[in-house]
C-alpha cells in the first residue's frame, strides 16, 4: 500500500468543471465557517452562515439560490435569540438544521466564537461565568413559508449543542451536549426536555434517525448506540468503530457523518477513521466495507483525515468529500486540498477519485458539508480556508460524471502555496490563537497513571446505568476497591491499576458486601461544632458540614453543604472560601502525613472539578477531569466527580464519577 494518495501539488488535479459552478464569500471575511446544511423536500439548499475563534460574530440562516449562484441571508440570530452582548458567541448551527413535518426548520446554536470580553475562544474557562461564559444553546425554528424566526429559549443553561436531529415519529429533536457529553429530547408539542444521560465523554456531535425510525450515534470514544424513539431506552450496541492513530494530539472516533444507502442499511463514516461502516437496523450487524482511500494516508504533511460530508445519488452510488488538515501544536497550518470522491460502494466497487473539489479559484479546504438532492444536484460546502469566507460548490451530477475523467493542472488559489505572504500570516494568527488556549489549561494537572478505568464498558452492553461510583477506598496493599450502581449495586476491585473484577453484590456474601461497604469514601460528617461555618449570604442554612477530613496540627477541614472550605481548630474557624464555582463538595481525601487535601466538587448538572488544600500554597482550584491524548490515556471527560481517596501510602489518588459512563482515573502522586 502507497503512503500518500497525494505527494504534493505535482499530483494536485483540479475536477472536471462540466455542471459546476460556485458561490465564495470574500476574503478576510467576518464569518469563515459552515458547519450546518440540509437540502429541503424542494432541492433548495439552507445552511448556517458562521465564526470561529477570534472575530466575535453571531450565525446567520442562510440559503444558496442555485440558479443565480447567489446566497440570501434569512435571518441573523443575535434578533431572535436576545443574546447579552458580554457573552461568548452563539456563532454557528452545528449539524442541527433538520426539516419537521410541518415543513418549517428547526435547528439549534453552538459556540465557536469569542466573547468581546476575551482574547480568544475561551469556552471551558467561562463555563460558569454568568456575564462571559455562553449561557447555552438556543432552539431556533424558522418558516420559509413566513420568514418568521422564533426562538425556543435555551433548553440546557450553559450547555452547547453540538449536534441534533429532528424525529418525525414524535415531533420532537435529540441532541448531543458539547461540554458534557448528555442526550436530550425536547418535545416540540409537549415544550419539554429531557436529559437521557452521558452518551459520550463530549464533542461528539452526529445523530441520526435510521430506516426503522430510531435514533443512532457513538461516543467520542467510538462506542455506538441506539436510542428507541418510542421508550426513550439507549441501548449499547457493543461496537465501536475503527479509529486510524494519525499523528494529531486529539483522539476524535465518533461518527462524523451518516446517511440511509439504497440496501435500507444505515452508513457511517468516523471522524479520523480510514473506513466506512454499514448498519443494518433490523438486525444489529455492523459491516466493514473498507477503506475510503487505497492508501495509508491522503496527502503527504497531513496529520488527519476524515469525512464530514457524504450522500447518495439517484443511481445509489455515495459521493464523499475527504479533507485533512495539519496543524498542531508546534507550527502554523498550511492549506491541504479537499477532493471529491465517487463509490458505488452497495454494488461492490472501488472509490473513484473525481478530483480537487471546487475551481481554479478557490478549492475547498475542510469541506464540512455534502448534499444531494432528489434532481441529483450536488452541494459541497469548504470551510475554514484561514480566515476566509466559505465557499459552495454546486455539481450537476448528470452533466458532471460522464466528463469525470477531464481534470486539469491549474490551480490559482494561493491557499496552496506555503509561500504566499498573507496565508503565512494568517496561519500565524490562528496558531498564535491557539497558543494562547495551552497557556490557560483547564483541567487537572496530574497525569494519569494508567489508563482510566471504564466501568461502563466492563459493564455493556446491559448495566452501562449501573456504573456510577458512589464509594472508594484503598486497602494498605494499594488494592482500590469501589461501589457502583443505583438500581442494581457492583462492587470492584482495582489491583495493579486495572481492574480485577467486578461483582454484582446479589453474587457476593453477606460478609464481603459488609466487610467492603463499611470502609467505602466518602462518608457523610456527623461533625457537631459551636463555631459558625462560612457561607454566602442569605444562605447560611447550608453552612452545615457534608464532608470533613482529620488534617494536620490537630487540624479538621471541613466542607459545607455549599461549597465552602474551611479549617476548624481550637482557636475557631478559619475560611477558606468556595472550592468551585458551585456546590456542593462530594468528597475529599488527605495524604498520608495529613499536609496535603484532594476533594471534588460541583453540582450534579453542572461540571465538576478538583481542588487541592496544603498550607504553603493555600486552596487551589484544579480544573476538570477532561483529557483527550489518543495515548495510554484516550478520552475522559468525568462531570460528575462523586469520589476521591488517596492510597495508604500516598502514592496514589482515585477520582471517580457518578454518571451514566461511570470512571474511575488514577493518578500518580509525587
Amino acid at each position: 500500500m502507497n503512503k500518500f494518495f497525494l505527494n504534493g501539488p505535482e499530483d494536485y488535479k483540479l475536477m472536471s468543471q462540466t455542471g459546476v459552478r460556485q458561490f465564495v464569500f470574500p476574503l478576510e471575511f467576518s464569518h469563515n465557517a459552515i458547519w450546518d446544511s440540509n437540502v429541503s423536500p424542494e432541492g433548495k439548499l439552507y445552511f448556517g452562515l458562521a465564526s470561529e475563534i477570534f472575530t466575535g460574530n453571531y450565525v446567520r440562516l442562510c440559503e444558496y439560490d442555485y440558479e443565480n449562484n447567489d446566497v440570501k441571508t434569512l435571518f441573523k440570530v443575535e434578533d431572535v435569540i436576545l443574546p447579552s452582548d458580554r457573552t461568548i458567541r452563539a456563532s454557528k448551527f452545528h449539524t442541527s438544521i433538520s426539516f419537521m413535518n410541518d415543513q418549517r426548520m428547526i435547528m439549534t446554536t453552538h459556540t465557536t466564537d469569542k466573547s468581546p470580553a476575551h482574547p480568544t475562544w475561551m469556552p471551558d474557562a467561562y463555563y460558569n461565568h454568568m456575564w462571559e461564559g455562553f449561557p447555552g444553546s438556543n432552539i431556533v425554528i424558522y418558516d420559509p413559508a413566513t420568514g418568521q424566526a422564533s426562538n425556543m429559549g435555551i433548553p440546557v443553561p450553559r450547555e452547547s449543542i453540538y449536534g441534533a436531529v429532528y424525529e418525525p415519529g414524535h415531533n420532537c429533536l435529540f441532541f448531543t451536549g458539547f461540554f458534557k457529553g448528555h442526550l436530550y429530547r425536547y418535545s416540540i408539542d409537549e415544550k419539554t426536555v429531557l436529559d437521557l444521560g452521558k452518551v459520550s465523554e463530549n464533542y461528539a456531535f452526529r445523530l441520526v434517525i435510521g430506516p426503522d425510525g430510531h435514533c443512532y450515534g457513538a461516543s467520542r470514544s467510538g462506542y455506538v448506540y441506539k436510542v428507541n424513539t418510542d421508550t426513550l431506552k439507549i441501548t449499547d450496541m457493543n461496537y465501536r468503530l475503527p479509529y486510524y492513530n494519525f499523528n494529531y494530539p486529539r483522539e476524535f472516533r465518533n461518527i462524523s457523518v451518516g446517511r440511509i444507502g439504497p440496501d435500507n442499511r444505515l452508513y457511517f463514516a468516523v471522524m479520523f477513521g480510514r473506513d466506512i461502516l454499514a448498519l443494518d437496523t433490523k438486525t444489529g450487524q455492523f459491516e466493514n466495507m473498507g477503506a475510503y482511500i487505497p492508501t495509508e494516508n491522503y496527502i503527504k504533511g497531513e496529520n488527519r483525515n476524515g469525512i464530514f460530508g457524504m450522500d447518495f445519488d439517484s443511481n445509489g452510488v455515495l459521493w464523499y468529500a475527504l479533507s485533512s488538515k495539519n496543524d498542531t501544536a508546534d507550527k502554523p497550518e498550511t492549506g491541504l486540498p479537499g477532493s471529491l470522491f465517487r463509490w458505488d460502494i452497495t454494488r461492490g466497487k472501488k472509490p473513484e477519485w473525481a478530483g480537487l473539489l471546487g475551481t481554479k479559484h478557490r478549492v475547498g479546504a475542510w469541506m464540512s458539508e455534502l448534499c444531494i438532492t432528489k434532481d441529483d444536484i450536488l452541494y459541497a460546502v469548504g470551510s475554514n480556508h484561514s480566515l476566509d469566507g466559505p465557499d459552495i460548490t454546486a455539481i450537476d451530477l448528470k452533466k458532471f460524471e460522464p466528463d469525470m475523467q477531464s481534470m486539469s493542472n491549474e490551480i490559482l488559489d494561493e491557499f496552496y502555496n506555503p509561500a504566499a505572504p498573507q496565508y503565512i500570516a494568517s496561519s500565524k494568527k490562528l496558531f498564535d490563537l491557539e497558543r494562547m488556549g495551552e497557556g490557560n489549561p483547564i483541567s487537572f494537572d496530574k497525569i494519569p497513571a494508567a489508563p482510566p478505568v471504564l466501568l461502563w464498558r466492563e459493564l455493556a452492553p446491559d448495566n452501562i446505568e449501573q456504573s456510577g461510583v458512589t464509594g472508594l477506598y484503598w486497602d494498605k496493599n494499594n488494592t482500590l476497591y469501589g461501589v457502583c450502581g443505583k438500581d442494581k449495586k457492583f462492587i470492584f476491585e482495582i489491583k495493579g491499576l486495572k481492574l480485577q473484577s467486578i461483582k454484582p453484590t446479589n453474587e457476593c456474601s453477606p460478609d464481603y458486601i459488609n466487610r467492603h461497604m463499611e470502609k467505602m469514601e466518602p462518608v457523610p460528617s456527623q461533625l457537631k461544632t459551636s463555631f459558625k461555618l462560612p457561607s454566602y449570604p442569605g444562605r447560611q442554612y447550608k453552612a452545615v458540614p457534608a464532608i470533613h477530613m482529620d488534617f494536620s496540627k490537630d487540624r479538621k477541614i471541613v466542607g459545607t453543604k455549599d461549597d465552602m472550605l474551611a479549617i476548624l481548630s481550637e482557636e475557631g474557624i478559619f475560611s477558606l472560601g468556595p472550592v468551585s464555582p458551585n456546590g456542593p463538595i462530594h468528597a475529599m481525601s488527605v495524604n498520608p502525613d495529613k499536609t496535603i487535601l484532594y476533594g471534588v466538587a460541583g453540582d450534579p448538572d453542572d461540571m465538576g472539578s478538583v481542588f487541592t488544600y496544603d498550607d504553603k500554597n493555600g486552596l487551589l482550584w484544579k480544573g476538570f477531569v477532561n483529557y483527550e491524548s489518543p495515548g495510554s490515556v484516550g478520552v475522559v471527560c468525568c462531570t460528575n466527580l462523586s469520589c476521591c481517596s488517596v492510597s495508604k501510602d500516598g502514592h496514589y489518588l482515585a477520582i471517580a464519577s457518578n454518571e451514566r459512563l461511570g470512571t474511575v482515573i488514577i493518578y500518580r502522586l509525587p
